[in-house]
């Protein structure tokens, strides 16, 4: 069960806004931010927002002892996968706010260090490989395989082209990596299996909601057959509109849900995560493998953790004062 309610903080929300975004990435995060807004009012908070690019000396206007900062920064002056450096200076600044900690903010963002972390607590997580070189190719044998950047969030850097089915086309994207984001390469077994996201929220009794499946069976190309970041956020894709997301689920092997809720529970303590989490994982037989972590996942129309809130019954705005609630326990006397 989730922790225990709290106080009724007020809520500041802080979000990065960087004039170099383009006018759709711009309009989508305003469309959050009045999501954000609505379903708090709903709920019957006090709430105001702060937009930033590299300052957050606004927060000075307010006191940590009756506010609590929705932390929606992802970028500190423009710079990717910067978020812990946001939380950070949230945190020097005395305020408790949602999500993760810086620490393992940034431990999450490397994916090898993750996958050690996880075998160590007894977690099923596929076996993989580092390469740096296309030169190192040759020394992988497992295919198709799929090719992550080992530094990379989420799925930045993923595409169909990121599953490959020989040496050559491994070293091709073991190359494109290095000269796009200057990254090592993480190799691992494509599983081409079904999908399921796990949200995992809470810090005294954490609770996973109820899983969502990924149902890529409208594509016959293993290549589609992933959630890429065009095919999550651009709503003209085909991938945005065609791949079926039901929740809870499986309903067909109600065993897997049961084990796909205790390995996420699991991970979410052996990882550190606060607050809220989404855990991604495709089934190898009857045990899922945890492909990805995820700290203060999206709160977007088509979230995980949205939808596991919706099939226990909440709205958006339940959903958001949840987490609220959860980090509300933090907040200075």
């Amino acid at each position: 069960m989730p922790d225990a309610p709290r106080r009724k903080p007020k809520v500041l929300v802080v979000s990065n806004e960087n004039p170099d975004w383009p006018d759709k990435d711009k309009a989508m995060a305003n469309e959050m931010w009045d999501m954000m807004f609505n379903g708090l009012r709903q709920e019957g908070y006090v709430c105001e927002g702060i937009k930033f690019f590299d300052d957050l000396s606004a927060l000075d206007a307010y006191d940590p002892r009756e506010w609590l900062v929705w932390n929606w920064g992802e970028e500190w002056a423009g710079r990717p996968w910067t978020e812990a450096e946001v939380a950070a200076h949230i945190e020097a600044k005395g305020f408790a706010y949602t999500g993760s900690p810086p620490a393992v903010i940034a431990f999450l963002m490397n994916r090898p260090q993750v996958k050690e972390r996880l075998h160590a607590a007894g977690l099923p997580t596929l076996p993989a490989r580092v390469l740096s070189d296309p030169a190192q190719a040759s020394e992988w044998t497992t295919f198709p395989a799929i090719v992550k950047g080992a530094n990379q969030h989420a799925s930045f850097g993923i595409s169909g082209d990121s599953i490959v089915h020989d040496h050559d086309q491994l070293a091709r994207r073991i190359a494109y990596l290095r000269e796009a984001y200057q990254d090592e390469a993480l190799v691992e077994q494509f599983l081409s299996t079904r999908e399921f996201h796990v949200a995992v929220w809470g810090n005294d009794a954490p609770e996973a909601l109820p899983p969502v499946e990924f149902d890529f069976s409208a594509f016959g190309d293993v290549r589609d057959q992933i959630y890429t970041y065009d095919w999550k956020f651009d709503r003209s894709s085909r991938g945005y509109n065609e791949i079926k997301m039901p929740c809870p689920a499986p309903a067909d092997k109600p065993h897997w849900r049961a084990r796909l809720e205790a390995v996420a529970r699991k991970a979410y303590r052996a990882t550190g995560l606060r607050d809220f989490g989404r855990f991604d994982m495709r089934m190898l037989g009857d045990e899922p493998m945890i492909l990805d972590v995820n700290p203060n996942p999206d709160l977007d129309p088509t979230s995980v953790v949205l939808a596991g809130a919706r099939a226990k019954g909440m709205n958006y705005g339940q959903m958001i004062g949840q987490i609220v609630q959860f980090a509300a326990a933090r907040m200075p006397q």
